[in-house]
């Protein structure tokens, strides 16, 4: 978890462009995106404006007032962490009412958008991709092609040909096990921001299928594409045992799932950079606010 601290005396804590601004007596400041922060803890002897507060709660984050003596006196917690009916009836209605269709295909926009940017990456380092045509397809297309492309980056003694998820070579079956850790990630935030994990926008509704969590996983999935794809180019190996992983492959490639959820990455329209974990949060709840409030929703989308 990553708090931010605002104790010294005189602070002050504002917003700019979407930005925590913390200033100091002596004048200097410090910018911290939301997505940067879990939790806010304001000392008595520091200030922070409604702006603030009104940020903090928007990108979930919990905001406690303690005194000089250490004593929690007050705090904030989201409103989404409050609204789970509220959020799922928007949700159940949407879906009713074909508002669904919109929110699935701007993830799916964005998810394409973010496996052009992962080809892109590749491209700079001289190989020859379909990241400047790929958002012009739909999604089968530009699946097709993405896997097409990253076949060739992969070492050749992996075998892989594309993706199939019930496909016996190592790679793929790492990105099975690798999604599984992402699947995990997406529901803890899903559920956090009052969503119903069962009922989805793209992915087709079934008994124990968490339609939404597969739904919303599509768009970080390319990150997780590419920490595999250099992992592996750097040697990176598992076991396959007629199929399955053994124990010490699956942690390995759990340790690596994590650690690429710590990696800071950048994000379209915004400055600075975030975890990838701090971004599938910060779009959690955006997601859950869009379909509260029948808003537009803006997909998460990479920049290199």
């Amino acid at each position: 978890m990553k708090v931010l601290l605002v104790a010294k005396h005189g602070s002050y804590i504002t917003v700019k462009k979407g930005m925590f601004v913390v200033k100091s007596k002596d004048n200097t400041k410090v910018e911290i995106s939301p997505a940067e922060v879990d939790e806010l803890i304001v000392i008595s002897t520091a200030v922070i404006s409604v702006k603030a507060i009104q940020l903090a709660v928007s990108h979930g984050i919990d905001v406690f007032f303690i005194t000089s003596r250490e004593t929690v006196w007050g705090k904030v917690l989201p409103s989404v962490t409050t609204m789970t009916v509220a959020t799922r009836k928007a949700q159940y209605e949407a879906v009713v009412k074909g508002k669904g269709e919109e929110y699935g295909r701007e993830i799916i926009a964005a998810k394409i958008h973010n496996q052009a940017m992962h080809l892109r990456y590749w491209s700079r380092l001289g190989y020859s991709t379909s990241y400047k045509v790929l958002e012009s397809y739909n999604e089968t297309t530009a699946a097709r092609l993405y896997w097409q492309d990253l076949a060739l980056i992969l070492p050749k003694d992996l075998k892989f040909s594309g993706r199939d998820p019930e496909a016996r070579d190592q790679f793929n079956l790492s990105l099975n096990y690798a999604y599984a850790i992402l699947y995990n990630r997406v529901l803890k935030y899903l559920t956090l921001v009052g969503l119903d994990p069962y009922l989805g926008f793209v992915h087709k509704d079934r008994p124990g299928n968490e339609s939404l969590v597969y739904d919303f996983s599509e768009m970080f999935k390319p990150y997780v594409d590419f920490a595999l794809v250099r992992a592996f180019r750097e040697g990176f190996r598992v076991s396959n045992n007629g199929g399955l992983l053994d124990l010490e492959s699956r942690s390995k490639l759990a340790s690596l799932v994590i650690n690429a959820l710590e990696e800071k990455v950048k994000e379209e329209g915004e400055t600075g950079a975030k975890t990838l974990n701090q971004a599938i949060k910060s779009h959690a709840v955006r997601f859950a606010n869009s379909i509260r409030e029948g808003r537009k929703y803006k997909g998460f989308r990479m920049r290199l």
